[in-house]
């Protein structure tokens, strides 16, 4: 019955995927294509061109799918949030899919360990999941935690009954992954003797499965657990090729330094790497960075499943890659074969995240499999994506500061941050620039009156070419801006404050006996201008608001603890050398746009990607640096451009 099931999937996909029922239904036109696809298939295509065709077909397949596909998590609890079904919800959400989800158990926990759990009633989950597939499709499926032989019983007769019924009815099989759950990273067993029998009855019908280090070895019936990388993948061919399904291996275990069961050592020891465990790092030198590389092992009954499902379709197999010829996967790079299983081994490349804070990554990591499985047309695409997607969101644990023990992942470490604005994390990062400029040698002398005239007029006049190129950046942001809100405060800013800044310096030139006309532009100068022109050249219309966002707001925010210095030490501004500048430097109706500008910066950073808000982020951080060096300028004299 499974390897059955297992054959459906090969001639048909999710309705993310090229289905029986389209191509039945296909025209003319599309029987002509498929017939010169055959034709394309005989002349033996190359692996890129088969890949463009399957891009190409998962995308014609794929255009009249709903908006998001919709995933079911069967999984226990975790009140923490980290893990199981909370878990699962979390990264669907983060993958941009809807999701069920059917709870198996119910459990107090936390990051530091299960107090308890409470197992739901067989028949109670059997009418979790029917009210599921009664009223809702399901394209692809994660399954979890099956605590009880009596649970794995009725989650293995409800998929048989599922996947039945699916191919009875002529709809896309659903897409199939379990991660089996036996052994905590720790080792402690997590079912009892005949759950672990009983779930091996299930594993056939999955399409991927992704065990951990010990459950790779109770797999296999293994009597202990690998202790290197190398054994791992060797132990995980032996599971793929037994039970004829895909098996994602992961390292983590042996890559990562505070696993969930050591604080300060690696999760599994062992002795010293060879072979393949001795080139897993990353880089060169004394302190090369560790590699985290993953592997997916596809085994040959799965690769001759997908060979005749690419004879049928005319090579070209939109639900999983072209099965691959030895020479294929002799000369691919991040690929073996076995000469004599042609079992493939694909190389997922990652790095090593020092952390202790990876609650959960087990279930983050097949949730993931589940939810992008559906937008890819392969295992492979897919595994590389949620592998990326995971280092990613454990690189940002840290961060979250959940629990006292070993912390959940940010699931949402590609989304804009949301507890606090644009404007609150910018402050935050320019601190210490902040505290520079207000201790430096130019603000101190020209505010007890010690800054030579020289010095100042210099500064003055580079501020001038500087002015004078903002105005035609400020001008550009109005060109762009997304609403007639900001298109007006950019042009204004750009006509009007500008000038009145121009204009003063004028005035002061004159009255201290420098010339006002336009001097040779510094090396520093420059380079600021260059920054922003090239942040505006290359970037979008929010980068462009941001990489001019320090000009007002540290601007703004110096000008008034000048004032407030001043006030602080009672200086009479009337007689001061630099009075008049502190004055006009101070005005806090400038302030108005400087609101304005804050305002649009947080809009642009909250209705943009994460890539959008780094982006923003970085050009922001840079012309603030820039804004110290020019201040500094005024003491340092930098070379001038020749």
């Amino acid at each position: 019955m499974a390897q059955a099931s297992q054959d459906s999937q090969a001639s048909s996909s999710s309705s993310y995927s090229l289905s029986a029922s389209a191509a039945s239904s296909e025209s003319c036109a599309d029987r002509a294509d498929s017939a010169t696809a055959a034709s394309f298939a005989s002349a033996h295509l190359d692996e890129a061109t088969r890949t463009v065709l399957r891009y190409q077909a998962h995308a014609d397949a794929t255009a009249d799918a709903p908006t998001r596909a919709r995933v079911l998590s069967i999984e226990g609890s975790d009140p923490i949030g980290g893990a199981g079904t909370m878990a699962d919800m979390k990264a669907f959400t983060a993958h941009g899919v809807f999701g069920y989800a059917a709870m198996t158990c119910v459990c107090a926990q936390n990051t530091q360990g299960v107090t308890d759990i409470v197992n739901m009633e067989p028949a109670f989950l059997r009418a979790q999941l029917d009210s599921v597939a009664d009223d809702g499709r399901i394209d692809s499926m994660k399954i979890g935690m099956l605590g009880t032989s009596q649970i794995v019983d009725c989650v293995r007769d409800w998929l048989q009954a599922l996947l039945d019924d699916y191919a009875r009815r002529g709809l896309p099989r659903p897409w199939v992954v379990i991660d089996p759950v036996m052994y905590a990273k720790s080792g402690d067993s997590l079912l009892t003797p005949d759950a672990e029998e009983e779930l091996r009855t299930i594993l056939p019908l999955a399409d991927i499965i992704t065990p951990n280090v010990p459950e790779l070895a109770a797999l296999v019936h293994a009597d202990a657990a690998p202790t290197t990388w190398d054994g791992a993948v060797l132990m995980a061919r032996r599971v793929a090729e037994e039970l004829g399904v895909i098996v994602y291996a992961k390292a983590g275990m042996f890559a990562l330094s505070g696993a969930e069961n050591s604080d300060d050592s690696p999760a599994v020891a062992g002795p010293a790497p060879a072979g393949a465990d001795a080139a897993r790092t990353r880089g060169t030198g004394a302190n090369p960075a560790p590699a985290c590389d993953d592997a997916l092992i596809i085994p040959a009954a799965v690769l001759d499943r997908l060979a005749d499902a690419e004879k049928a379709t005319g090579g070209i197999v939109v639900n999983s890659a072209p099965a691959p010829t030895r020479t294929d996967l002799a000369s691919r790079p991040g690929t073996a074969a076995d000469a004599d299983t042609a079992t493939r081994v694909i190389t997922l490349p990652g790095r090593r995240v020092a952390t202790v804070n990876v609650h959960g990554t087990g279930d983050s990591l097949s949730a993931s499999l589940a939810a992008l499985r559906p937008q890819y047309a392969s295992w492979e695409e897919t595994a590389r994506a949620a592998k990326d997607w995971m280092t990613g969101a454990i690189a940002a644990a840290d961060g979250l500061h959940v629990g006292h023990g070993h912390g959940p992942i940010d699931f949402m470490w590609m989304a804009p941050p949301t507890a606090r604005t644009f404007t609150d994390d910018y402050w935050t990062q320019v601190r210490g620039v902040r505290e520079r400029i207000r201790e430096m040698p130019f603000i101190q002398r020209m505010l007890d009156g010690t800054l030579d005239l020289l010095d100042f007029s210099f500064y003055l006049h580079q501020d001038d070419l500087y002015l004078t190129d903002y105005s035609s950046l400020l001008a550009l942001a109005s060109v762009r801006a997304d609403t007639l809100h900001d298109r007006t405060f950019f042009a204004h800013a750009a006509a009007g404050g500008v000038d009145a800044e121009v204009s003063f310096h004028g005035q002061w030139f004159v009255e201290h006996g420098f010339s006002p006309e336009p001097q040779t532009m510094s090396t520093v100068t420059a380079a600021y201008i260059g920054h922003e022109h090239r942040v505006a050249d290359s970037g979008s219309y929010a980068q462009l608001a941001a990489v001019v966002m320090p000009c007002f707001w540290l601007y703004g925010a110096i000008g008034l603890d000048i004032m407030k210095q001043a006030a602080d030490r009672r200086l009479d501004l009337d007689s001061h050398p630099y009075g008049a500048w502190i004055r006009q430097y101070s005005d806090t109706s400038f302030n108005t746009s400087v609101a304005r500008e804050l305002a649009v910066c947080n809009r642009l950073a909250r209705e943009g990607s994460r890539a959008n808000y780094d982006a923003m982020m970085d050009a922001a951080l840079i012309s603030s640096e820039h804004e110290y060096l020019f201040f500094n300028q005024g003491i340092d004299r930098p070379a001038l451009v020749r």
